[in-house]
Parts: structure tokens; C-alpha cells; sequence
């Protein structure tokens, strides 16, 4: 109960910070043109929890990710979605869609990153020039 209290509490305080759902995501990083990071795992993943709150929560937090838009998709809420976006079962997945020159670009890490992980799969993702 205090987890379900806890969640309800950071997500009512987290203002602008808050991942958006996948939909609201993707139409965002369309219209702005920013690259869109996915993390994609399920509550009773120890790792995907671990990335959340030590890797993505404080990237977010210190600014690190302000140029993308940051989605979380839970496996158990949405199968088919996660195993559109997935590459194998192994969670978590972090996917970043980037906008290129030839379209959208898929880039990917599997399994719980670090935040320099991280800033190197977005340093990939953004370093091909992309549209204006």
C-alpha cells in the first residue's frame, strides 16, 4: 500500500517531468522533432525497476534528457506494443526512435544501463544529422 502511495505521490509532484504514455510520447517527439527514448520493462523487474529510479529518474532530473521525450511502457499492460518495440524478451529495453535524414532511426540497449550507457546510446542517436 505505501508503494501504490508513494507512486500516486510522485506522480501528482512530478509536474513536467512526469514520462508521458507512448501515444502522447510519439506525437510529441513527431511534432518537435526530438528523438523519443522508451523504457521498456514490468513491476516485478528488479532491473527495469533499478534503471527507473537510478539511471532515467535522474537523468531527468538533472537535465540530462530535456531534448528527448521520455516514455515508460509496462510488458504486462501492454504485450503488444512491448513486443512491437522489443527485440527478444530480455527486459529492461531501452529504445530511442531518432529522427534522420532517411526517417526514424531505431536504436537500442537491452538489459539495466548506466547513465554514461545511456548518454552514449543518445550520443549515437543524435549525432546523424537529422531534419530541420
Amino acid at each position: 500500500m505505501v508503494h501504490v502511495a508513494l507512486a500516486f505521490l510522485f506522480a501528482i509532484t512530478s509536474g513536467d517531468n512526469a514520462p508521458l504514455d507512448y501515444e502522447a510520447a510519439l506525437a510529441k517527439s513527431q511534432e518537435e522533432g526530438k528523438p523519443l527514448v522508451a523504457l521498456i520493462g514490468a513491476p516485478w523487474c528488479a532491473s527495469c525497476q533499478v534503471m527507473k529510479r537510478e539511471t532515467i529518474e535522474p537523468m531527468m532530473k538533472s537535465g540530462k534528457l530535456e531534448n528527448v521525450v521520455v516514455t515508460y511502457i509496462n510488458k504486462d499492460e501492454r504485450p503488444e506494443l512491448a513486443q512491437q518495440l522489443m527485440k527478444g524478451e530480455t527486459l529492461p529495453q531501452v529504445v530511442v526512435f531518432s529522427k534522420q535524414n532517411d526517417g526514424w532511426k531505431r536504436f537500442s540497449l537491452t538489459g539495466m544501463q548506466s547513465e554514461s550507457r545511456m548518454a552514449e546510446l543518445l550520443g549515437r542517436a543524435c549525432s546523424a544529422p537529422t531534419l530541420r
